[in-house]
């Protein structure tokens, strides 16, 4: 498994994300926050799936939005 880092007020803080955050990746996110910490080490694949889901998310309400 690769594993990239990222900002974790990016993404645990912004409920747009959490209908597609994987239970996995929110649980990493809750647990940095708790312990104060800036950064974690997540499973790249995961997080790439979540942002493009996020995308496709976003896009669909703008269409339904017009």
């Amino acid at each position: 498994m690769e594993r990239i880092q990222i900002k974790v007020s990016d993404y645990y803080g912004n409920p747009s994300y959490y209908s597609v955050m994987p239970q996995a990746l929110f649980d990493l996110l809750e647990a940095a926050t708790l312990n104060g910490e800036e950064f974690i080490l997540a499973d790249k694949a995961q997080v790439e799936q979540m942002v493009e889901d996020h995308k496709i998310k976003m896009e669909s309400c703008k269409e339904s939005n017009s």
